[in-house]
C-alpha cells in the first residue's frame, strides 16, 4: 500500500508543470489556511532574490515525492530566488540522516548521495537507521567508510546540526518537508491538499514578497 501511494504521488508530480515565477498571480491563498506567518519574523528581501529554505528529512516519504516538483519549480524561478536546503531536526530519530546530509556536503558528494539515499529508503526499503548501515550505503556510492565516519563526527557537522536544531525551533517546524519563504512564511503538508498545491503556495508567497517590495 505504501509503495502504491508513492507511485500515485510520483505520477502527480510527473504531470505537474511548474509555473514560471514571473507569471501573474492567478490564485490567492490565505494565511492560517494555506500558510502561516512566523511570529516575530522580518523580511530579508531587498529587491534582489527571495530567500526560500527547504527543511527536509530523508526518512520522510512526502519529502521524497516532492523533490521532482521542487526541482522543476526552482529551475523555473531562475534568478528570482535564493534556494537553500537544510535538514529538519525536531526529533531524535531525524538526527542520523540529518548528519548524513551534512557529511555528504562536507565531503563534496551531495550530487552522488542525495537522490540515491531517498531511493534507497523509499524504493528499496532499506533500513538506514544505524551509523553502520548509512556508512555501508555511502561506501556503495564510492565514499570510503573511514572518510564518511570522520565527516559524520566532524566539528563542521556538529556545528551544522546545532544550527539546524536552532532554526527548526525558531521557525516552529513540526516536521518535514517545510518551506520557509523570506524568513516570514511557513508552508508544510498539513496546510495543503496536494503536492501540487504545496508548490503553488510557495510560488504565491514568493510573488507576494516581490510585489510587496514593488508597491513600496
Amino acid at each position: 500500500m505504501k509503495r502504491l501511494t508513492i507511485i500515485l504521488l510520483t505520477l502527480m508530480f510527473v504531470s505537474f508543470n511548474a509555473q514560471v515565477i514571473a507569471a501573474p498571480l492567478q490564485q490567492t491563498f490565505q494565511k492560517d489556511r494555506h500558510y502561516k506567518e512566523i511570529n516575530g519574523a522580518q523580511s530579508t528581501y531587498q529587491g534582489e532574490k527571495v530567500e526560500v529554505l527547504e527543511l527536509l528529512w530523508y526518512g520522510c516519504q512526502t519529502c521524497y515525492v516532492i523533490q521532482g516538483g521542487l526541482e522543476n519549480w526552482v529551475a523555473g524561478a531562475g534568478n528570482a530566488i535564493n534556494y537553500r536546503r537544510m535538514p529538519a531536526v525536531v526529533h531524535d530519530n531525524m538526527m542520523l540522516l540529518a548528519r548524513a546530509f551534512y557529511a555528504a556536503e562536507v565531503l563534496g558528494v551531495m550530487s552522488k548521495i542525495d537522490k540515491p539515499l531517498f531511493s534507497a529508503i523509499h524504493e528499496s526499503r532499506r533500513q538506514l537507521v544505524t551509523e553502520e548501515a548509512v556508512a555501508e550505503f555511502f561506501a556503495e556510492q564510492g565514499v570510503a567508510e573511514k572518510d564518511f565516519t570522520r565527516a559524520l563526527n566532524s566539528a563542521y557537522v556538529n556545528g551544522k546540526i546545532r544550527r539546524s536544531r536552532i532554526m527548526s525551533q525558531r521557525y516552529g517546524i513540526q516536521g518535514a518537508p517545510s518551506i520557509i519563504v523570506d524568513s516570514q512564511y511557513l508552508v508544510d503538508p498539513s496546510l495543503v491538499r496536494s503536492p501540487e498545491e504545496f508548490i503553488d503556495v510557495v510560488d504565491f508567497l514568493v510573488n507576494k514578497v516581490r510585489s510587496t517590495v514593488r508597491r513600496e
